[in-house]
């Protein structure tokens, strides 16, 4: 029958570092389970597991099983190494990205300088320089950053509430939950509804997806649908919020509207 102790408790019995029961727990070196979700370990498992390892003179069948401990130990340390590569190399890639959305963390950060120790080490600004600028020490530094992550983790309805005031803020006057739902009669004019009609494009939605699908350029070849329509249907969305000109002068989502649509 298993004896299930916390981690804290069989490390204080055993004298084992609570890091190294862990470990031992990923490896699948000792049984646990997570009971009112409370990681308990079996004191029974971990006995058999330190027989196993501290004997001496080990049989063949116990030098067998190390063995394949150690390959299977390799295998997550290679498998941990490998993710973390795969990281390293996204970073760059989606390092714009991760800017974006620290800054809009940022603005539920009211003191001052707290939103500027966020900022700037989220954004990868050495905590040292940081430190120094506020005239602070290095722990110090840490442990405010550290503090500022878990008051954003334990509001998070904050941030909910700051998307909604947004989406209130660009598309409120709409009236509607999801904006994309909204007839393109109420965007364009007559001439361009009636080039959209005829390939069953109602919504800002359908026509979102229509140019997702096959491009911008597929719209402005429309028949009936001069450039100078055309340029009135990308304008309408733009000032609507719909779609952004990017530096290249492609055409893209708002961030906003891109999780209606894609």
């Amino acid at each position: 029958m298993a004896n299930w102790l916390t981690i804290k408790q069989l490390s204080e019995k055993r004298d084992i570092a609570e890091s190294t029961l862990r470990n031992w727990i990923n490896l699948g070196y000792i049984t646990s389970s997570t009971i009112d979700n409370v990681i308990m370990l079996d004191d029974d498992s971990l006995i058999s597991y330190l027989d196993t390892h501290q004997t001496k003179g080990l049989n063949k069948e116990s030098l067998e099983k190390l063995i394949k401990e150690k390959k299977m130990e390799c295998e997550i340390i290679l498998s941990h190494l490998d993710d973390e590569l795969f990281l390293l190399k996204t970073q760059s890639l989606h390092q714009p990205l991760f800017h974006i959305i620290v800054q809009e963390l940022g603005q539920l950060i009211t003191n001052d300088t707290q939103r500027e120790i966020f900022l700037a080490i989220s954004t990868g600004e050495p905590i040292s320089r940081v430190a120094v600028r506020q005239n602070m020490t290095y722990q110090e530094t840490m442990e405010a950053y550290s503090n500022i992550l878990k008051k954003l983790s334990e509001n998070t309805e904050r941030i909910a509430t700051y998307r909604n005031r947004t989406m209130a803020s660009l598309f409120g006057k709409y009236n509607t939950d999801n904006p994309t739902n909204i007839p393109i009669r109420r965007l364009f004019n007559e001439r361009a509804c009636n080039v959209l009609h005829k390939l069953e494009i109602a919504t800002v939605r359908e026509l979102l997806q229509f140019t997702y699908q096959y491009g911008w350029g597929r719209l402005k070849r429309l028949e009936g649908l001069g450039k100078t329509t055309y340029n009135e249907i990308l304008n309408a969305l733009y000032n609507a919020n719909f779609i952004v000109f990017c530096e290249d002068k492609s055409i893209a989502l708002s961030p906003e509207i891109a999780a209606f649509v894609l």
